[in-house]
């Protein structure tokens, strides 16, 4: 299995209680498709380069993964569908 990198902006206005209810959706289909989560990095509400739905702010989230590039459509299919996750992205590290 090769190693990426999936970076999350969320929503920053989100209550405590529905960021950790998302997180835990989100930790779920991964396990659900088979991705492997290898280490994960809250990096709390940091200023965007650009203003996304009216907001100079973004809830970073980064998690380390091991899986096969496959499992990623299914998933990106539903993390595009999440109104609070609002920009998503999977980088390949170098092996």
């Amino acid at each position: 299995m090769k190693k990426y990198e999936l970076m999350f902006i969320l929503n920053p206005e989100m209550q405590e209680d529905e960021r950790v209810s998302l997180i835990s959706e989100i930790k779920k289909e991964l396990k659900q498709a088979w991705v492997k989560l290898a280490g994960e990095d809250d990096w709390w509400v940091k200023d965007l380069a650009y203003k996304i739905k009216n907001s100079s702010t973004g809830h970073y989230l980064l998690y380390t993964l091991e899986s096969d590039w496959k499992a990623f459509f299914d998933l990106t299919k539903l993390f595009n569908i999440k109104k609070d996750i609002w920009r998503h992205i999977f980088i390949k590290l170098e092996d």
